[in-house]
């Protein structure tokens, strides 16, 4: 389980190694779980210095990396898969620094192969993360792709806390 403080913490180790990697980071979960907020984290982990903000009327954003051009690209509005490609989803696919995709379900068989995906809940005790409550996290990697940094270290202690498998905390 992570709080504000530790989803953040984690977001700024996974965009630094999604940066030096070249990892396309799929991110899922209900609206207000954090997706944004550690996507903000992520991109200062990755050396963006700009403000970052949800793509979700654009769709998709770019920002200067340590490493080169940072992807976000936001999904919500999104009707059907078949849309991707008049956002440019081909690029965002291709290209070799992070990429970093909110509400990434609704790419479907689109999505590519070797990716990281981040799953964000909500718990038990927590109505939104606005509230500063506690995510469930939970994360794997698929294809082939560098092992997801851990979440358990950023784990604050609370109440509600549940015990840790190796993938989600």
């Amino acid at each position: 389980m992570l709080d504000e403080a530790g989803l953040a913490r984690w977001g700024r180790e996974v965009g630094a190694v999604a940066d030096r990697e070249g990892v396309f980071v799929a991110l899922i979960g209900p609206l207000g779980a954090g997706k944004t907020r550690f996507t903000q984290a992520a991109c200062a982990g990755a050396g963006v210095g700009e403000t970052v903000t949800s793509p979700t009327y654009t769709l998709v954003h770019w920002y200067a990396g340590a490493r080169g051009p940072v992807g976000h690209a936001d999904l919500y509005r999104l009707g059907d898969p078949s849309e991707l490609l008049a956002l440019g989803w081909e690029e965002l696919e291709a290209h070799a620094g992070a990429v970093f995709v909110e509400w990434a379900e609704r790419a479907g068989e689109e999505l590519p192969v070797d990716r990281w995906e981040v799953r964000l809940d909500f718990t038990r005790g927590s109505a939104s993360a606005a509230t500063g409550g506690l995510r469930r996290v939970t994360v794997r990697g698929l294809g082939r792709v560098p092992l997801v940094p851990d979440p358990s270290p950023y784990a604050g202690q609370s109440p509600y806390a549940e015990g840790a498998e190796s993938s989600a905390c």
